[in-house]
């Protein structure tokens, strides 16, 4: 068989191209490779790092470019960061000085536990003599692949692609996943030793509080800022974010949709404007989250649409009210737990609620009862629960309890505007003020409690509503009840003698 002169050609190409790179990775191998290097590029990592480095072995190869492979790499004493493989790529042109020079890292496998040890640069110890085999020079990106960070028994894994410039970095991508909870972020970071700088977060199942205090520990633990050769403190820490969750839970309370703008400090977290999901209505305002074991919450936002029987299951109270509820809040309190949150709110809100009920209230039956003096009365909704088209009060919240001064309840049986307080528990609740029924049950109250205990034309009667919310008493106050009767009776005689002696006088002045 003969060979055409092209294909001659493709064949010796083919050869050249293979003695070449055999000859470069042997060429390669013998520049970074053996006992010497390896000492040195640990030296020198001990130096720019100021912890000592560890490195198992060193191995080289040469696709996709020229590199170099550390083995079981460990960084601190105790190690506080261990590598399964590092591998170290730089141009063919830099190798030709024996310099590893806009290199890029890739660590491939690796845990780092944070608190770190202070990191950086110190006089290098420990370094062959004589001119080293190879230098690196500068580094230019790095690639995390499945890199496990642990601290204060919270685990998160990662994978980074990231590219150094000056005191800072870009991150072009940042993967963290933690049990259920998967995070996405890019931006740059202006400055490593805050950190300082601008990022960008989409996330899925994200628990604010975990990632605040991760965050914190980094912060503080991760030797970006600490180190006394910088002078630097935790308290540079300024970074922007642009956030954007599917869910996000804020200890026993999750929302979704979570979109807003949040600034991270070492002190707090702040989200303004943020917007989310919650008990199936929206929240649209400002959120402040304090970081420390207990995170603190300011709250200050208009709250829609929100399912009140929701909220009720929330703090352990299913069923007891319902209805759609709209408010105003400016709250402030701290925890993770429905009862640290209860105990420790303080603040006001203008809450509104229409389209409701209240369970076993028995506000209209009772009424009817203690004015009519007939045993058969009863409540015109006749289902166990209260019905009302308008529930709204003004709240001051404080020390786990809601006092309000213009509540009213609106139905249409009857109108109740109250006074009194409410344990945000729903252990208690102590309200009184005066009721009117409406018309047509005002005519099942007999005609002389009409006559007598009306206003603008209604039986109005002091009511009382006391005890917890899943079994609210109603009592009517009958000795204030007898005071408006003789009031009102005494008013009709004043009017009868007045109307008996303008007859009189008419009469007599009468042609």
């Amino acid at each position: 068989m003969r060979l055409t002169r092209p294909l001659k050609f493709l064949l010796i190409g083919a050869a050249i191209v293979v003695v070449l790179g055999i000859g470069l990775f042997f060429w390669a191998r013998s520049v970074l490779t053996g006992d010497r290097v390896r000492e040195t590029v640990a030296a020198q990592l001990s130096a720019a790092l100021g912890q000592p480095v560890t490195i198992g072995s060193v191995g080289v190869s040469i696709f996709p470019r020229v590199m170099m492979d550390l083995s079981e790499v460990t960084i601190g004493k105790p190690a506080r960061i261990t590598v399964k493989q590092l591998h170290v790529g730089t141009p063919f042109w830099a190798l030709l000085s024996r310099r590893i020079e806009n290199a890029d890292f890739t660590l491939d496998g690796g845990r780092i536990q944070l608190p770190l040890p202070p990191l950086g640069g110190t006089k290098p110890a420990g370094e062959p003599a004589g001119e080293p085999p190879v230098k690196i020079v500068s580094i230019d990106e790095i690639r995390l692949k499945d890199v496990e960070v642990t601290s204060g028994g919270r685990t998160v894994r990662a994978d980074a692609t990231l590219a150094l410039h000056g005191t800072g970095l870009t991150v072009s991508k940042l993967a963290v996943t933690a049990g259920t909870m998967s995070v996405n972020v890019t931006g740059d970071i202006s400055d490593l030793a805050g950190p300082t700088g601008k990022l960008a977060i989409r996330a899925t199942g994200l628990d604010v509080p975990a990632l605040a205090a991760f965050l914190d520990d980094f912060s503080s633990g991760a030797g970006l800022g600490g180190g006394s050769s910088s002078g630097k403190s935790k308290s540079a820490m300024n970074l922007t974010i642009s956030l954007d969750a599917d869910r996000a839970a804020f200890g026993d309370l999750s929302v979704t949709s979570l979109s807003g703008q949040a600034r991270v400090t070492p002190e707090a977290i702040t989200i303004d404007p943020v917007r989310f999901g919650l008990f199936s209505g929206t929240y649209d305002g400002t959120m402040r989250l304090t970081l420390g074991d207990t995170p603190a919450f300011r709250l200050k936002a208009k709250v829609a649409k929100v399912n009140v029987n929701e909220i009720m299951t929330f703090t352990g109270n299913p069923g007891v009210i319902t209805g759609t509820a709209a408010a105003a809040l400016d709250v402030a309190g701290r925890g993770t737990t429905a009862e640290g949150v209860i105990a420790s709110t303080t603040g006001t809100t203008r809450l509104d609620v229409t389209d409701g009920t209240v369970a076993r209230l028995g506000l209209v039956r009772t009424v009817i009862v203690a004015t009519s003096g007939r045993s058969g009365a009863s409540s015109a909704s006749g289902s166990g629960s209260e019905k009302f088209s308008r529930l709204g009060a003004t709240f001051n919240i404080a020390n786990g309890v809601a006092r309000t001064d213009d509540m009213r309840f609106e139905s249409p049986d009857v109108l109740l505007a109250a006074v009194g307080t409410v344990r945000l528990d729903g252990r208690n609740v102590q309200l009184s003020g005066p009721l009117q029924l409406s018309d047509e049950l005002s005519k099942q109250a007999g005609h002389d409690l009409v006559r007598y205990t009306a206003q603008d034309g209604r039986v109005t009667v002091p009511v009382t509503v006391d005890g917890p919310v899943d079994n609210l008493k109603v009592g009517v106050g009958l000795t204030d009840l007898a005071r408006r009767a003789v009031t009102n009776k005494a008013t009709e005689e004043i009017k009868k003698g007045i109307g008996s002696v303008l007859k009189k006088i008419i009469k007599k002045d009468a042609p």
